[in-house]
């Protein structure tokens, strides 16, 4: 792609790469020049880790689709063969990461951060890049040291699976009503359909895909961003809330009684759950 030739500054900054994903804000630091030689980088690591394809996929945020399409360009041309997933939330990246006979995925989110924001979490060989793994690929821009190919970009529809897989591990014990608060971000699109395969009576709360987030920002983590969600749980009635941040990848759950479940309190749950069908298993949490 000769429209997107770009040399970084040298030394490169390293201000876009954190210690679990790449973020920056949109065009200042993160530009669609800077998301190819990203693709380059990623890609290169992946050819060096003996694999030639990758997933990618990409959260509802207005510089994800001219953004992706860089990354991917990069990708393809160290050879690496795309599943493009299209516009989905994290966790059904890491879905096809693990059906599509792939190993390496690439989602491009700013996650639950302000909406002139963008990144990356990336996943090679199995292994999520954290720390070094990520500074690597800061390296690799700096030298320019990238495996070149001619690779290609496949579509895949995999959100249908991706339900149909979750509802297949769950049976609810009864009927619940269920209010979902998806804060304009891209898990409006898949978690009202998901929730009425299960069989739930479903209120959808600003799940429109808006890059904008014009409702509240899509961050649960925080009180101030639930108060819709617990004035529509009182409203009708409804059994739990759920809302999500930008990529879909954090819940925050309100009871029916209006009160929220700070995330502790929500893995000892998720923790008793596991335990109860896997005595012996071992639950890893961070503090």
């Amino acid at each position: 792609m000769d429209r997107l030739r770009y040399t970084p500054p040298r030394p490169l900054t390293n201000e876009i790469f954190r210690a679990y994903d790449i973020r920056g804000i949109v065009d200042e630091q993160l530009s669609v020049a800077m998301l190819y030689h990203i693709g380059l980088a990623v890609g290169t690591q992946v050819r060096r880790n003996g694999e030639d394809s990758i997933a990618v996929g990409a959260d509802g945020r207005l510089s994800s689709p001219n953004l992706s399409q860089a990354l991917m360009a990069g990708l393809a041309d160290t050879g690496c063969r795309v599943l493009h997933l299209g516009a989905v939330p994290t966790p059904v990246l890491y879905f096809g990461v693990k059906t599509l006979g792939t190993q390496s995925g690439v989602m491009l989110t700013g996650s639950h951060n302000p909406s002139n924001y963008n990144g990356c979490k990336i996943v090679i060989g199995g292994q999520t890049l954290a720390n070094e793994a990520i500074m690597a690929l800061h390296d690799l821009i700096q030298a320019q040291d990238y495996e070149r190919g001619m690779g290609d970009i496949e579509e895949h529809a995999i959100k249908q699976a991706y339900q149909d897989r979750i509802c297949s591990d769950i049976k609810l014990a009864r009927p619940l009503k269920v209010v979902l608060d998806a804060g304009n971000g891209i898990a409006g699109d898949i978690a009202p359909k998901l929730f009425k395969q299960l069989g739930c009576d479903v209120i959808p709360l600003f799940c429109e895909v808006d890059g904008n987030f014009p409702n509240h920002h899509p961050d649960p983590g925080k009180p101030a961003n639930l108060v819709d969600l617990k004035r529509a749980v009182k409203e009708h009635g409804a059994d739990i809330g759920l809302a999500f941040d930008g990529d879909g990848d954090r819940v925050g759950v309100i009871t029916e009684n209006q009160e929220m479940i700070f995330p502790d309190k929500l893995l000892m749950l998720f923790a008793e759950d596991v335990i109860s069908r896997n005595p012996h298993a071992e639950i890893i949490y961070d503090v």
